[in-house]
């Protein structure tokens, strides 16, 4: 049959919360996903008619989390855009860029998706020094809630290059 008593606690339900830097960000709107995307080399030896087991190469791997994010915030804002600052002004924050075409270190960030398990624990959906490389859009009706899509990407710190910057934890335990 394939059901098992462990069934119900391993089914991941709901939404989720998204964290940018360890911070819950608010509300969350649509669907979210996770995903780690791979490249991979096999190479095509002379009389195999495929693959050979054990001549897979991973050439890249790359974890991205995307949600949409319905509240403005000056946070969700900055992780929307890369390299843009946020500047107080009399009563208001600007949030704007400048000439400054490399992305500074500050606009990377380790962005997480939590949802909860049956009886406690979490599943956890992590992107480390993740960037925003989507494109900041925002559809603004009067029947529908304005929410960007951030679509954040995981980026390997150079400091510690054995470290994947993206995984998956499964809590017993909500942390």
């Amino acid at each position: 049959m394939g059901i098992t008593a462990d069934t119900p606690t391993n089914l991941v339900v709901g939404a989720g919360e998204f964290l940018l830097d360890h911070a819950n960000i608010g509300a969350t709107i649509d669907a979210n996903s996770f995903r780690i995307e791979r490249e991979i080399f096999t190479p095509e030896l002379n009389g195999a008619k495929g693959g050979l087991v054990g001549t897979d190469y991973v050439t890249s791997s790359e974890g991205v989390l995307e949600v949409g994010v319905p509240e403005f915030s000056a946070t969700a804002l900055l992780a929307a855009w890369p390299g843009a600052d946020d500047t107080p002004s009399a009563g208001m924050v600007i949030i704007d860029e400048d000439e400054t075409r490399r992305i500074p270190t500050a606009s990377y960030h380790d962005a997480e998706l939590q949802v909860e398990r049956l009886n406690g624990g979490e599943f956890q959906f992590e992107v480390d020094d993740a960037i925003q490389i989507g494109n900041l859009e925002a559809e603004l009706t009067d029947d529908n809630v304005a929410a960007p899509r951030l679509e954040l990407h995981s980026r390997w710190n150079p400091a510690n290059l054995t470290a994947s910057p993206h995984r998956i934890r499964i809590l017993d335990v909500a942390s």
